[in-house]
């Protein structure tokens, strides 16, 4: 269609290109990326999200620099494999690899799998022990073990144990019983180990979260007959006597161990230990900029030392504005080279490898506005990047319905102190309405949808996003906000919601929402909101506590009682409500303050909830019990269940449903007909009131 014969439709009722099937075959995601830097030339091997397979994670691999779809190789084929691990309940770090040995965790049973790459079944190995479940591996320059948090689920009714062991890698006839080498912390993560037997990793403890305190540990691991029988000369680096968040630790090609922590000023900085055990700035000068994310799943890497490079290091940092920054960091002299991007606002997973020519090549998955995560090389040699992985751009496939955002800095308000709110200042991306083909009629505003991301500790970026394009291109307005304990922020920012969870997030909301409708952008009348995990209890105390801004809202897992995040939740984010909301039960009055569950009387408006049934982060009776309430109100309202999902959609099929379901709903609310044949419909409760 030409774009001067635009059609004139009213907003939400836009034909789009972003159909839920699309935004379900955009979740084969490109995740946990290893390079085996053992072979040469390297070969780097990555995990893909399989929606039409039911959402399991196969093993992919090529060599680092072949660009050909011809040499890439699927390692694990058959269905019944999955790499992923439940440790946390948010995994990551399922596998690792070593001279085309991988050592990886299966779903299904949470089992520990040796796989030759050359050929051959995956064979179990380790205890074999169905109570145990095991992530972040990291295999010994010998190949011989590996090492690897271990998350003890064996006791009955009793919180489950976290240490950090070893898992021998042979094939055995019999279960091999793990090698203890740490105990005594809530948590423990990322084990990384030197050419010379120095190991590092990093523990926590209740109540704290790993972004609030963390502490980082330096040992040698000793060996005998290739196996390792403990630690010798363990001491903490870094996080004992300060509260600081440690992450990503990381030995060089010399031996000097790098990380990153908050410990000036709040945002994540690199640095590294020296020679006598202080803990030495690796940059000229703190800087108010993130160079770490939270680490809701083990595996993050946004720092990788340079192979043979000594103490230089690739590293990424990310500003308010939500652009990404590359550079080499020379840790000795603190000299930072900023290197050409073509305007990536996400980067991460870095690996370094080495080319059939001998040159070190970074392999990352970084993405923009408009385009799509994937997997690239960067030769940081000669400052170029060149895509790896299949992926498409969608600036080319798209052209023309892709919106791409802005950021938008907007005033809100801080919880009373001594009886007076505060001025305040947060952030949020802002997508209008594109699609070449339509235009709207004249006068009329666009609805917006507010988006509210999960954790609550997470960020939104301003990266290609189709589940967000599916709404923009239809005609509505997006605003994805990084409400108050985003990060990405610094400490300080992250930390506005301690103990304000369900105050500061649902000021933040309602004010971007109201500030794009005051400065004429939005239709006041048709605000909507939706979020997930978090995200949907923010979505629903919206709802609830301020029902004069949003007209509907969507919820995906989200929490209607905050009590259950204290009583029932998982061991990661058992005491997270302490620093949320308040300890318990002496703050139990707060809790239920806050709980949208307990004032669904003053919810007025309609909503739709989205629910796995095998959610143990959020269990299902979180919806149900406000669906009951908002049925007996009168209240029109929806229930997706979904069976066979955990906490967040992984099947093709669900997701698709979950798409159209809000879309569907939303239509009836907001008075659009979607041009999307949407069957079958979702049945909606009080329809008629």
């Amino acid at each position: 269609m030409n774009t001067t014969e635009q059609i004139e439709s009213p907003y939400g009722s836009w034909k789009s290109p972003f159909t839920a099937e699309l935004v379900a075959s955009a979740s084969a995601s490109v995740s946990c990326v290893r390079v085996d830097r053992a072979t040469n030339p390297s070969r780097v091997y990555w995990l893909e999200a399989r929606p039409s397979e039911g959402g399991r994670r196969t093993l992919l691999s090529k060599l680092v620099d072949d660009y050909s779809d011809a040499t890439l190789v699927e390692h694990l084929p058959d269905p019944k494999w999955n790499v992923r691990t439940a440790v946390h309940e948010y995994g990551g770090g399922a596998y690792a690899v070593h001279n085309g040995t991988v050592v990886f965790a299966n779903w299904g049973d949470q089992g520990v799998y040796l796989l030759d790459t050359q050929g051959g079944e995956p064979k179990r190995i380790g205890s074999m022990n169905e109570k145990l479940r095991y992530a972040s591996f990291a295999i010994h320059e010998s190949g011989s073990f590996a090492v690897c948090v271990c998350e003890d689920h064996t006791e009955p009714g009793a919180e489950a144990t976290t240490t950090l062991v070893a898992i021998a890698l042979a094939e055995s006839e019999e279960a091999r019983p793990d090698i203890l080498l740490y105990s005594g912390s809530s948590f423990v993560s990322s084990p990384a180990m030197s050419f010379n037997d120095e190991i590092a990793f990093f523990t926590w403890n209740h109540p704290d979260m790993n972004w609030d305190a963390t502490t980082l540990w330096r040992a040698h691991l000793r060996v005998d007959s290739g196996l390792p029988t403990g630690l010798e000369r363990l001491r903490a680096v870094a996080g004992h006597a300060e509260r600081e968040s440690v992450y990503q630790p990381r030995f060089d090609s010399e031996g000097t161990l790098h990380f990153i922590s908050d410990r000036a000023g709040g945002f994540w900085n690199p640095y590294h230990e020296g020679a006598n055990g202080q803990v030495v700035q690796s940059l000229a000068a703190p800087m108010e900029a993130e160079f770490a994310s939270p680490e809701w799943s083990f595996g993050e890497s946004t720092m990788q030392p340079m192979p043979g490079g000594g103490p230089r290091l690739a590293v990424a940092y990310s500003g308010k504005d939500g652009q990404c920054v590359l550079g080499i960091l020379d840790a000795a002299t603190h000299a930072f080279e900023e290197l050409p991007t073509p305007g990536w606002t996400l980067m991460g997973e870095f690996q370094f490898g080495t080319t059939r020519s001998g040159e070190p090549v970074l392999v990352l998955v970084a993405g923009g506005p408009a385009e799509p995560p994937s997997l690239f090389t960067y030769y940081v040699n000669g400052m170029a990047s060149a895509r790896l992985s299949a992926a498409s751009s969608a600036a080319d496939a798209m052209a023309g319905f892709v919106s791409v955002p802005r950021t938008v800095a907007f005033p809100t308000r801080l919880p009373p102190l001594d009886g007076r709110s505060s001025a305040a200042e947060a952030y949020a991306f802002y997508y209008p309405p594109t699609n070449r083909d339509y235009r709207a009629p004249a006068g009329e505003l666009p609805p917006l949808l507010v988006v509210g991301h999960g954790g609550p500790t997470s960020a939104a970026h301003a990266v290609y996003q189709p589940k967000i394009q599916y709404w923009t291109s239809r005609g509505f307005a997006v605003a994805d906000v990084n409400y108050g304990g985003s990060t990405g922020y610094g400490r300080a920012y992250r930390e506005r919601l301690y103990p304000q969870f369900g105050i500061v997030d649902v000021e933040d909301c309602c004010a971007i929402a109201l500030h794009l409708a005051a400065i004429g952008l939005v239709d006041r009348n048709r605000l909507s909101i939706m979020g997930g995990s978090a995200g949907g209890f923010t979505t629903l105390a919206c709802l609830a506590f301020r029902p004069e801004v949003f007209a509907v809202g969507a919820s995906f897992y989200g929490i209607s009682d905050l009590e259950v995040l204290i009583k029932e939740t998982h061991k990661f984010e058992a005491q997270y409500p302490v620093h949320l909301v308040g300890p318990y039960p002496e703050a139990q009055d707060v809790y239920r303050s806050r709980s949208p569950l307990y004032s669904a009387d003053r919810l007025a408006c309609p909503v739709i909830f989205l629910q796995g049934l095998e959610d143990k982060v959020v269990p299902p009776n979180q919806a149900t019990l406000m669906v009951d309430k908002l049925r007996e109100k009168g209240i029109k309202v929806a229930h997706v269940e979904f069976e066979g999902e955990q906490h967040g959609f992984r099947q093709a099929k669900n997701i698709v449903r979950g798409q159209e379901s809000v879309l569907y709903f939303f239509g009836k609310i907001l008075g659009f007909v979607p041009f999307d044949h949407i069957d079958p419909v979702v049945p909606i409760y009080n329809e008629s009131k």
